[in-house]
Protein backbone atom coordinates (compact mmCIF):
# COMPACT_ATOMS: atom_id res chain seq x y z
CA UNK A 1 0.00 0.00 0.00
CA UNK A 2 1.39 3.17 -0.93
CA UNK A 3 2.15 5.64 1.94
CA UNK A 4 -0.49 8.07 2.83
CA UNK A 5 -0.20 10.62 5.75
CA UNK A 6 -3.30 11.00 8.22
CA UNK A 7 -5.05 13.88 6.05
CA UNK A 8 -5.21 11.92 2.66
CA UNK A 9 -6.78 8.88 4.85
CA UNK A 10 -9.10 10.99 6.44
CA UNK A 11 -10.20 12.83 3.07
CA UNK A 12 -10.86 9.35 1.45
CA UNK A 13 -12.88 8.00 4.06
CA UNK A 14 -14.67 11.20 4.67
CA UNK A 15 -15.48 10.63 0.78
CA UNK A 16 -16.63 7.66 1.02
CA UNK A 17 -18.71 8.01 3.74
CA UNK A 18 -20.17 10.76 1.90
CA UNK A 19 -20.83 8.41 -0.79
CA UNK A 20 -22.53 5.99 1.52
CA UNK A 21 -24.91 8.98 2.57
CA UNK A 22 -26.02 9.95 -0.85
CA UNK A 23 -29.76 9.29 -2.03
CA UNK A 24 -28.63 7.66 -4.66
CA UNK A 25 -26.41 5.39 -3.08
CA UNK A 26 -29.80 4.01 -1.48
CA UNK A 27 -32.02 3.92 -4.40
CA UNK A 28 -29.38 1.96 -6.16
CA UNK A 29 -29.30 -0.68 -3.77
CA UNK A 30 -33.29 -1.29 -3.35
CA UNK A 31 -33.19 -1.67 -7.25
CA UNK A 32 -30.23 -3.82 -7.11
CA UNK A 33 -32.15 -5.89 -4.57
CA UNK A 34 -35.63 -5.57 -6.73
CA UNK A 35 -33.38 -7.03 -9.60
CA UNK A 36 -31.89 -10.06 -7.60
CA UNK A 37 -35.80 -11.20 -6.53
CA UNK A 38 -36.54 -11.25 -10.60
CA UNK A 39 -33.04 -13.30 -11.15
CA UNK A 40 -34.22 -16.04 -8.65
CA UNK A 41 -37.73 -16.30 -10.53
CA UNK A 42 -36.09 -16.37 -14.06
CA UNK A 43 -32.68 -18.45 -12.53
CA UNK A 44 -35.38 -20.74 -11.52
CA UNK A 45 -37.82 -20.05 -15.10
CA UNK A 46 -34.33 -21.01 -16.59
CA UNK A 47 -33.42 -23.92 -14.94
CA UNK A 48 -37.12 -25.45 -15.34
CA UNK A 49 -37.18 -25.22 -19.19
CA UNK A 50 -33.79 -26.09 -19.80
CA UNK A 51 -34.29 -29.46 -18.06
CA UNK A 52 -37.63 -29.62 -20.18
CA UNK A 53 -35.85 -29.03 -23.34
CA UNK A 54 -33.07 -31.73 -22.68
CA UNK A 55 -35.97 -33.95 -24.02
CA UNK A 56 -35.65 -32.83 -27.57
CA UNK A 57 -32.59 -34.14 -27.49
CA UNK A 58 -33.07 -37.62 -28.98
CA UNK A 59 -29.78 -38.72 -27.52
CA UNK A 60 -31.29 -37.91 -24.03
CA UNK A 61 -35.04 -38.76 -24.76
CA UNK A 62 -34.57 -42.32 -26.15
CA UNK A 63 -32.86 -44.26 -23.24
CA UNK A 64 -35.22 -42.58 -20.79
CA UNK A 65 -38.31 -43.20 -22.49
CA UNK A 66 -36.95 -46.91 -23.23
CA UNK A 67 -36.28 -46.72 -19.42
CA UNK A 68 -39.73 -46.76 -17.17
CA UNK A 69 -37.04 -45.83 -13.87
CA UNK A 70 -35.19 -43.18 -15.85
CA UNK A 71 -38.51 -42.01 -17.74
CA UNK A 72 -39.71 -41.60 -13.70
CA UNK A 73 -37.02 -39.90 -12.79
CA UNK A 74 -37.24 -37.29 -15.62
CA UNK A 75 -40.63 -36.64 -14.01
CA UNK A 76 -39.31 -36.49 -10.34
CA UNK A 77 -37.08 -33.98 -11.35
CA UNK A 78 -39.56 -31.91 -13.24
CA UNK A 79 -41.50 -31.86 -10.76
CA UNK A 80 -38.60 -30.67 -8.45
CA UNK A 81 -37.99 -28.08 -10.10
CA UNK A 82 -41.98 -27.12 -10.73
CA UNK A 83 -41.68 -26.92 -7.27
CA UNK A 84 -38.89 -24.25 -7.43
CA UNK A 85 -40.41 -22.10 -9.94
CA UNK A 86 -43.76 -20.97 -8.71
CA UNK A 87 -42.23 -21.37 -4.92
CA UNK A 88 -40.02 -18.24 -7.11
CA UNK A 89 -42.92 -17.00 -8.47
CA UNK A 90 -45.09 -16.02 -5.35
CA UNK A 91 -41.77 -14.78 -3.84
CA UNK A 92 -41.18 -12.33 -6.63
CA UNK A 93 -44.96 -11.40 -6.45
CA UNK A 94 -44.63 -10.65 -2.48
CA UNK A 95 -41.60 -8.21 -3.14
CA UNK A 96 -42.79 -6.69 -5.79
CA UNK A 97 -45.76 -5.74 -3.30
CA UNK A 98 -43.42 -4.71 -0.05
CA UNK A 99 -41.59 -2.45 -2.33
CA UNK A 100 -44.82 -0.79 -4.45
CA UNK A 101 -46.32 -0.25 -0.65
CA UNK A 102 -42.90 1.36 0.55
CA UNK A 103 -41.62 3.21 -2.32
CA UNK A 104 -44.92 4.02 -4.02
CA UNK A 105 -47.83 3.90 -1.24
CA UNK A 106 -51.67 4.61 -2.86
CA UNK A 107 -52.68 7.42 -4.02
CA UNK A 108 -49.23 8.50 -4.97
CA UNK A 109 -49.28 9.20 -8.83
CA UNK A 110 -46.37 6.33 -9.43
CA UNK A 111 -48.10 4.06 -7.48
CA UNK A 112 -51.35 4.66 -9.11
CA UNK A 113 -49.65 4.17 -12.44
CA UNK A 114 -48.32 0.84 -11.31
CA UNK A 115 -51.46 -0.32 -9.61
CA UNK A 116 -53.05 -0.08 -12.75
CA UNK A 117 -50.73 -2.27 -14.64
CA UNK A 118 -50.64 -4.89 -11.92
CA UNK A 119 -54.45 -4.85 -12.29
CA UNK A 120 -54.21 -4.61 -16.24
CA UNK A 121 -51.87 -7.37 -16.31
CA UNK A 122 -52.85 -9.90 -13.49
CA UNK A 123 -55.20 -9.12 -11.56
CA UNK A 124 -58.22 -11.64 -13.38
CA UNK A 125 -55.45 -12.92 -16.12
CA UNK A 126 -55.94 -16.60 -16.15
CA UNK A 127 -52.53 -17.76 -16.70
CA UNK A 128 -51.29 -15.65 -13.60
CA UNK A 129 -53.89 -16.94 -11.00
CA UNK A 130 -53.28 -20.47 -12.48
CA UNK A 131 -49.54 -20.01 -10.97
CA UNK A 132 -50.43 -18.36 -7.91
CA UNK A 133 -52.99 -21.20 -7.37
CA UNK A 134 -50.72 -24.00 -8.25
CA UNK A 135 -48.11 -23.01 -5.89
CA UNK A 136 -51.02 -22.87 -3.55
CA UNK A 137 -51.42 -26.76 -4.21
CA UNK A 138 -47.71 -27.90 -4.76
CA UNK A 139 -46.37 -26.74 -1.43
CA UNK A 140 -49.18 -26.81 0.88
CA UNK A 141 -51.45 -30.07 -0.69
CA UNK A 142 -49.96 -32.15 -3.06
CA UNK A 143 -48.15 -32.54 -6.38
CA UNK A 144 -50.02 -32.46 -9.95
CA UNK A 145 -50.20 -35.69 -11.65
CA UNK A 146 -47.91 -35.20 -14.70
CA UNK A 147 -47.64 -37.44 -17.70
CA UNK A 148 -45.55 -36.98 -21.71
CA UNK A 149 -46.61 -36.56 -25.14
CA UNK A 150 -44.20 -37.96 -27.82
CA UNK A 151 -44.34 -37.47 -31.23
CA UNK A 152 -41.82 -37.85 -34.13
CA UNK A 153 -42.48 -37.51 -37.88
CA UNK A 154 -40.59 -38.77 -40.71
CA UNK A 155 -37.88 -36.65 -41.76
CA UNK A 156 -38.98 -34.34 -39.01
CA UNK A 157 -38.44 -33.66 -35.70
CA UNK A 158 -39.22 -35.07 -32.22
CA UNK A 159 -41.50 -33.40 -29.83
CA UNK A 160 -41.33 -34.19 -26.44
CA UNK A 161 -44.05 -32.59 -24.15
CA UNK A 162 -44.52 -32.82 -20.38
CA UNK A 163 -48.23 -32.23 -19.59
CA UNK A 164 -50.41 -31.78 -16.25
CA UNK A 165 -53.68 -33.42 -16.35
CA UNK A 166 -56.68 -31.15 -16.40
CA UNK A 167 -59.21 -33.73 -14.56
CA UNK A 168 -56.58 -34.08 -11.68
CA UNK A 169 -56.15 -30.63 -10.89
CA UNK A 170 -59.62 -29.28 -11.38
CA UNK A 171 -60.29 -32.22 -8.72
CA UNK A 172 -58.51 -29.62 -6.09
CA UNK A 173 -61.18 -27.21 -4.95
CA UNK A 174 -58.91 -24.34 -3.98
CA UNK A 175 -58.95 -22.68 -7.67
CA UNK A 176 -60.50 -18.76 -8.36
CA UNK A 177 -62.73 -18.68 -11.45
CA UNK A 178 -59.70 -17.41 -13.23
CA UNK A 179 -57.91 -19.92 -12.47
CA UNK A 180 -60.07 -22.49 -13.26
CA UNK A 181 -60.62 -20.91 -16.81
CA UNK A 182 -57.42 -21.15 -18.04
CA UNK A 183 -57.39 -25.05 -16.84
CA UNK A 184 -60.66 -25.42 -18.96
CA UNK A 185 -59.15 -23.80 -21.64
CA UNK A 186 -56.67 -25.88 -22.15
CA UNK A 187 -58.85 -29.30 -22.50
CA UNK A 188 -57.81 -32.63 -20.98
CA UNK A 189 -53.77 -31.30 -20.43
CA UNK A 190 -51.64 -28.34 -19.81
CA UNK A 191 -48.35 -27.88 -22.09
CA UNK A 192 -46.29 -27.16 -19.11
CA UNK A 193 -43.37 -25.67 -21.16
CA UNK A 194 -45.38 -23.44 -22.80
CA UNK A 195 -46.87 -22.28 -19.51
CA UNK A 196 -43.84 -21.76 -18.20
CA UNK A 197 -42.98 -19.86 -21.16
CA UNK A 198 -46.05 -17.51 -21.51
CA UNK A 199 -45.92 -16.69 -17.94
CA UNK A 200 -42.12 -16.09 -17.81
CA UNK A 201 -42.37 -13.73 -20.45
CA UNK A 202 -45.15 -11.48 -19.37
CA UNK A 203 -42.97 -11.35 -16.25
CA UNK A 204 -40.14 -10.01 -17.59
CA UNK A 205 -41.34 -7.54 -19.35
CA UNK A 206 -43.53 -6.37 -16.02
CA UNK A 207 -40.05 -6.31 -14.08
CA UNK A 208 -38.15 -4.43 -16.40
CA UNK A 209 -40.71 -1.92 -16.65
CA UNK A 210 -41.07 -1.47 -13.09
CA UNK A 211 -37.15 -0.97 -12.92
CA UNK A 212 -37.71 1.70 -15.65
CA UNK A 213 -39.83 3.30 -13.79
CA UNK A 214 -38.58 3.33 -10.50
CA UNK A 215 -35.00 4.49 -12.72
CA UNK A 216 -36.86 7.55 -13.89
CA UNK A 217 -38.53 8.65 -10.18
CA UNK A 218 -34.82 8.76 -8.88
CA UNK A 219 -32.72 9.31 -11.99
CA UNK A 220 -30.72 12.34 -10.86
CA UNK A 221 -29.83 11.14 -7.39
CA UNK A 222 -28.61 7.68 -8.89
CA UNK A 223 -26.45 9.26 -12.01
CA UNK A 224 -25.60 11.43 -8.62
CA UNK A 225 -23.99 8.55 -6.64
CA UNK A 226 -22.56 6.92 -9.54
CA UNK A 227 -20.31 9.77 -10.82
CA UNK A 228 -19.58 10.00 -7.24
CA UNK A 229 -18.37 6.48 -6.96
CA UNK A 230 -16.40 6.34 -10.07
CA UNK A 231 -14.74 9.35 -9.17
CA UNK A 232 -13.56 7.44 -5.33
CA UNK A 233 -12.45 4.36 -7.59
CA UNK A 234 -11.00 6.62 -9.61
CA UNK A 235 -8.81 8.53 -7.27
CA UNK A 236 -8.03 4.76 -5.30
CA UNK A 237 -6.80 3.81 -8.46
CA UNK A 238 -4.42 6.78 -8.91
CA UNK A 239 -3.22 6.26 -5.52
CA UNK A 240 -2.12 2.38 -6.34
CA UNK A 241 -5.45 0.86 -4.22
CA UNK A 242 -8.09 -1.13 -4.88
CA UNK A 243 -11.48 -0.79 -4.46
CA UNK A 244 -13.40 -3.59 -2.21
CA UNK A 245 -15.01 -5.39 -4.87
CA UNK A 246 -17.93 -5.96 -2.19
CA UNK A 247 -17.29 -2.25 -1.01
CA UNK A 248 -21.41 -0.87 -1.25
CA UNK A 249 -19.90 2.47 -2.60
CA UNK A 250 -18.66 0.66 -5.73
CA UNK A 251 -21.21 1.42 -8.48
CA UNK A 252 -19.95 -2.06 -10.29
CA UNK A 253 -21.56 -4.33 -7.58
CA UNK A 254 -24.65 -3.13 -7.43
CA UNK A 255 -24.49 -1.96 -11.64
CA UNK A 256 -24.54 -5.89 -11.84
CA UNK A 257 -27.57 -6.61 -10.12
Amino acid sequence: MPDMNDDELTRLRAERDRILAMPGRAAWVKLARLRRTARIFGGNAGVLLTHLNRMQDPAVYLPAVSDQRALEDFLDETERHLHNYVAAAATRVDHFRVFKQTEWPDGSPTGDEYQRRVDQDFKDAPLHNFIVKMRHLILHVRLPVSTTIESWQRGGTLTFQVMLNSADLLAWDGWNTPAREYIEEHGQSINLGDTVSAYTGEIITFDRWTAELFIKDHLEEIESFLEAARQQQERLRQLGLHPDPEDPADARTEGNA
